[in-house]
């Protein structure tokens, strides 16, 4: 019997489709697996929804392209001449014969060419309008905003929703009309219908009508650019604001509305012209549209700017600055900002400060940049443990709010050693970071260190805070994926020179156990380690996007996520709170900052769980517009903020981002007089900012009573100097407290009084002849110097720098807690912690800080010491004698402490 054999044409079809499919496996399993894991976290819809809207835009921008290329280039063919007269000159005729064999070549497949440059012009029209499928999906759900722009009574909305669609179908026309264009003159050239280098260049007279009706399309096309462009002039740069100025509105605008009508003649020219020879007519309407661009576009207002408008500058410009300042606080949130005085005045003594004891106790002593650094050596644990970032919140701790440091312990398998650096390690074992530590903001060992109220590993508590869901698979440095419920257990945490070990119980994860998903896993990471690995069964479960700003922007990318996520302890497990901002650069009127946006709302709240990665968003300003539009686009994303927890909303913050932007907007727009605003009288400045070489002062959480206020709230703040001077002229607070959440006050100082700002200060504090010869003393003895922020507190109606200070030895990277200084009026002084340095300045009587003098005895030390000794027999059997040199020396404090000796000052204090 003949063997059969698979013909030429189908093993040539069949090897190109597997090439295809191979090229395209890695696309496929990267869909799969994205279904898979908004399915497993709940947004189905949304990933749904974002792919119906972007394959719907694709597929009618596409479609319709495709429909406007062929139908022309269709025409274009049938319009082709049966005969063409050859030329008698001799280059033509070379030109003639080179076109003749082109035309020869393709006409064997015209059809399928003509299909082809249509599916190629189609396929990047879909592409590319696919990728805008967010202005589409606005515009079709877009709300009022209920706020008129002052130049042409459009609501907002218009601006943020209707005209950027608006502007990318224009773009879109011009482009497909424009490629169309070009392609059927090259099919006319093609075809003979147009030879231009006869010396009879006469055109077909339908050959002439149909690219005069393509000219006339879009031109007309342009027309319509010309009216988006009238209320582009909102956002107009040319005066001395953002937004409309004199010169737009009296030269620009009419001139728009002379090219509109210029450009809708030049259209009508190009298509009456089809019924007279030449091209006399278009020529000269496209010459007057030319001029006109040039001469009414471009020249008018400039003149009006140079010769209306600069000689009277402030006079034109004055209503158009006053819409400028009114859209601006509008945009940024800044209207209901309340103004306050403040007397800066010089009288505050230890009964003031008795007052506001509450307010002292919390003054933060420990910089959350520099005491990472001693978190890191003393609770880091092992190597691939680490802190990542230290955040300040608020906690009652017995039955007293306090201000508190907290950090999360998180796993970096980067820092495993070189050999240990396997695939099953990385993915399989070592999975997850354990616990967090807490320590209050001004409290100190004898020995200048954190004094911790949850520490070590398991976490030991020595207050409410108790954790007891201490694993962290989800984090801001989990980067890599792991697999869960795998035939290895899991590294849990370091007993001695053992391991614990766990099993994941938690919700989260993808189950991975299927031939199928492990093939789209395996691809998905170019890992083929999945696919033949044994220890993964039935039940494994792989967990990606475990980091939380890479988990929440893959579900909402229209999100501007805030850079500081911070975490909380609630019910024993450890939360993620991320601020998350609703932004656009569309409010009329409104001027931009850096990065070009000129709104901002903190519209929503997200936690990320970091045990099963339960990720909530909450719509914490339901009334924002933007907001309201994208949850239409996709229903069921956002939770009402009625049901966060209490627990959580209890330490939610006021974002250190937005409060960078609100100042820098306000440091401008608290001047609300236009000529005030116009001469820049009285602009303000961060401290630092007009120095040279100076980091600029960063926003501050203090929990302190305002004036005249009765309690104690906790806040984000920033002092405000003069331009281009160091003196203090007032500050800025945002409360965080649930009751209070949101207000915001600003103290302004007197005008006439010389009130000493950050710079000032620490150039006092640096000048001191005392503190001057001490640190010129710890410098000479080998030990590094840390300056921590100098903090700004408002206590009554004055004010008082705070700023501790911190050394480092040469070889430890561990800073240690040495002085605090105080400045106020013209008194300085540095004490070894902040009660004496209060009562240096301002006598007998000061409250306690809270601060615990080293060498004093407290509750717990016998506790503390016998976990001291555990802990360091546990180093010296794991070999890590670094640990246990550091372990001892702790020790021996506390054992002085509890035998009524002074404690041994570190080897880096004087």
């Amino acid at each position: 019997m003949a063997e059969t054999r698979m013909p030429a044409r189908w093993r040539i079809w069949l090897a190109l489709a597997l090439v295809a499919l191979l090229v395209m496996s890695g696309a496929i399993a990267t869909f799969y697996t994205d279904a898979l894991w908004f399915e497993e976290l709940g947004q189905a819809g949304v990933f749904w929804t974002s792919l119906g809207w972007m394959w719907g835009v694709g597929l009618a921008a596409g479609l319709l392209a495709f429909v406007i290329v062929y139908v022309n280039l269709r025409l274009a063919r049938s319009m082709a001449p049966t005969a063409v007269l050859r030329s008698t000159d001799e280059r033509g005729f070379q030109l003639e014969m080179t076109v003749q064999q082109v035309r020869e070549v393709l006409e064997r497949a015209f059809g399928w060419v003509l299909l082809a440059a249509s599916a190629v012009v189609a396929l990047a029209a879909g592409v590319s309008a696919a990728g805008g499928w967010e202005a589409f999906a606005l515009w079709a759900n877009g709300v009022s905003f209920g706020v008129a722009d002052p130049q042409f009574g459009q609501d907002v909305g218009f601006y943020f929703f209707t005209l950027p669609a608006l502007r990318t179908i224009a773009d879109y026309l011009t482009g497909v009309l424009a490629t169309t264009l070009a392609i059927t003159a090259v099919i006319h050239l093609l075809t003979g219908a147009i030879r231009p280098w006869a010396k009879l260049r006469g055109f077909d007279p339908h050959v002439k009508a149909h690219l005069s009706v393509l000219a006339g399309l879009i031109i007309w096309v342009r027309a319509f650019v010309y009216w988006i462009d009238i209320y582009e002039l909102n956002f107009s740069p040319r005066g001395q604001v953002v937004g409309a100025s004199y010169t737009d509105v009296h030269a620009q605008l009419p001139a728009l509305q002379i090219l509109i009508v210029v450009a809708v003649l030049s259209g009508i020219a190009l298509l009456v012209n089809i019924r007279f020879r030449g091209w006399r007519l278009p020529a000269i309407a496209l010459g007057v549209w030319l001029g006109a661009l040039i001469l009414v576009g471009s020249v008018y207002p400039g003149l009006v700017q140079q010769f209306r408008v600069a000689p009277n500058e402030v006079a034109a410009e004055a209503p158009y600055l006053e819409r400028n300042i009114e859209m601006t606080r509008r945009a940024f949130g800044l209207e209901d900002v309340e103004v306050r005085p403040f007397a800066a005045a010089e009288s505050l003594g230890a009964t003031d400060l008795a007052a506001n004891a509450q307010t002292i106790s919390n003054v933060r002593l420990w910089d959350p940049a520099i005491v990472a650094q001693t978190y890191q050596q003393l609770q880091g644990i092992r190597p691939y443990y680490e802190f990542t970032d230290v955040d300040i919140d608020r906690y009652e701790l017995d039955g007293v709010e306090r201000q508190v440091l907290v950090s999360v312990r998180e796993m970096n398998v980067g820092q495993l050693a070189s050999q240990a650096q396997t695939w099953v390690n990385q993915h399989l074992v070592y999975t997850h970071g354990y616990g967090a530590v807490v320590s209050p903001v001004n409290e100190f060992t004898g020995q200048g260190l954190p004094s911790f109220i949850v520490q070590d590993i398991p976490p030991q508590s020595a207050s409410d805070i108790e954790i007891e869901r201490p694993g962290v698979y989800f984090g801001e440095q989990s980067s890599n994926y792991v697999l869960v419920n795998t035939g290895l257990p899991e590294f849990d945490y370091p007993v001695g020179d053992q391991n614990a070990t766990t099993t994941y119980d938690g919700e989260a994860g993808i189950g991975v156990g299927g031939g199928l998903r492990r093939a789209a896993f395996a691809l998905r990471f170019s890992a083929p380690q999945i696919l033949f690995s044994e220890y993964i069964q039935p039940d494994s479960k792989v967990l990606f996007r475990r980091q939380i700003t890479e988990r929440i922007a893959t579900v909402a990318p229209w999100l501007h996520l805030d850079g500081d996520p911070y975490p909380i302890v609630v019910d024993g497990r450890i939360v993620w709170v991320v601020d998350a901002y609703t932004a656009s650069d569309r409010y009329p009127y409104s001027e931009r900052i850096a990065g070009g946006l000129n709104y901002i709302r903190n519209s929503v709240k997200v936690t990320v769980d970091a045990y099963d990665g339960t990720t909530t968003f909450y719509a914490f300003q339901p009334d924002d517009p933007l907001l309201q539009t994208w949850a239409d686009v996709f229903p069921g994303l956002l939770t009402d903020f009625d049901q966060m927890p209490e627990e959580i909303r209890a330490h939610l913050r006021y974002p250190e981002d937005l409060f960078r932007i609100q100042a820098e907007v306000y440091k401008t727009y608290h001047m609300q007089d236009p000529q005030v605003f116009y001469n820049k009288e009285d602009q303000w400045a961060l401290p630092g900012e007009t120095g040279e070489g100076g980091d600029i002062m960063d926003p501050f959480y203090v929990l302190m009573r305002l004036p005249d206020e009765a309690d104690e709230s906790f806040m984000l703040m920033v002092p405000f100097t003069p331009r281009n001077k160091d003196n203090m002229i007032g500050w800025m607070a945002a409360k965080s407290d649930p009751d209070d959440y949101g207000r915001r006050v600003v103290y302004t100082f007197p005008k006439q009084k010389l009130v000493l700002g950050p710079e000032q200060v620490s150039a006092r504090v640096n000048q001191d002849p005392v503190i001057s010869q001490q640190l010129t003393l710890w410098s000479q003895r080998g030990s590094g110097v840390l300056f921590g922020n100098l903090l700004v507190i408002p206590i009554e109606e004055s004010v008082v720098y705070i700023q501790p200070l911190y050394l480092q030895a040469e070889r430890t990277a561990m800073p240690q807690l040495t002085r605090v200084i105080v400045a106020y009026a013209d008194s300085v002084a540095m004490e070894t912690d902040l009660t004496s340095a209060l009562t240096a300045v301002f006598g007998e009587g000061t409250p306690d800080s809270g601060g615990r003098p080293s060498g004093e005895p407290t509750e717990g030390d016998a506790a503390l010491a016998q976990q001291l000794y555990d802990q360091a027999l546990d180093a010296q059997r794991a070999g890590d004698w670094a640990a246990y040199g550091e372990l001892i020396e702790q020790l021996g404090v506390v054992l002085g402490r509890l035998a009524g000796t002074p404690s041994v000052e570190p080897t880096t204090a004087p």
